[in-house]
């Protein structure tokens, strides 16, 4: 599913925020990517998911290079990051509606599929609030719900756990298994906390400085 090969990434000439990263990502697979801030595990899924550009080196998705792939047609990708892209202004609700208007679902079928979202992931008392209104903990569940909305084949979640206490960091995790699980798809999440590493069980590979420790 993905292969990064040799990457490197610069934000300054004295600093490798990637230092000639390789890896491969088997399709279906989970992968966790463990570091503390700095240690280049963010940078890495932006550059794998096509937000960052790579100074040197390449990497493939489904054996296409990222630099050509056509999010359209060649995969579906998800991604949730720890600040969330919402409609701050807009409810709850018009937030899931819009990822099926936008693919011009008929109305009974949207209508059906947020309900069932908002129920299962506890949002259904909040579907009418502004999202600009509501706590990180709520907003982290809507962007998975989103994300429930849509057939996917590889799914990104960059340190979303970080603010949470244990047992909140858990629910998470919980609902982003069950979204990998219904999907069958492979998932790449970053995070600092050593003890989620259990309940993700996916394989681990963990940054230092930029670079994978051996």
């Amino acid at each position: 599913m993905i292969e990064v090969k040799n990457v490197f990434l610069d934000y300054v000439k004295e600093y490798h925020t990637l230092n000639d990263i390789s890896l491969s990502v088997a399709d279906g697979e989970t992968v966790i990517l463990l570091g503390e801030k700095d240690s280049g595990k963010s940078s890495l899924i932006r550059v794998v998911a096509g937000i960052e550009q790579a100074n040197k080196g390449e990497v493939y998705v489904k054996g296409i290079n990222i630099n050509k792939l056509n999010y359209k047609t060649d995969i579906s990708i998800g991604y949730i990051s720890s600040k969330g892209n919402f409609f701050d202004n807009k409810t709850v609700k018009y937030n899931l509606e819009y990822v099926l208007k936008i693919r011009k679902q008929m109305k009974e079928k949207i209508d059906s599929a947020v309900n069932a979202a908002l129920l299962k992931y506890d949002l259904k008392h909040l579907q009418d609030t502004k999202v600009k209104l509501l706590n990180k903990f709520d907003k982290i569940k809507i962007a998975i719900a989103r994300l429930s909305l849509r057939k996917l084949e590889l799914v990104f979640v960059d340190d979303i756990f970080d603010d949470f206490s244990v047992s909140e960091a858990k629910k998470l995790v919980e609902r982003l298994k069950d979204l990998i699980e219904i999907n069958s798809c492979t998932a790449v999440i970053a995070t600092s906390k050593e003890g989620l590493l259990k309940v993700l069980n996916g394989r681990v590979l963990k940054l230092k400085y930029g670079s994978l420790e051996s």
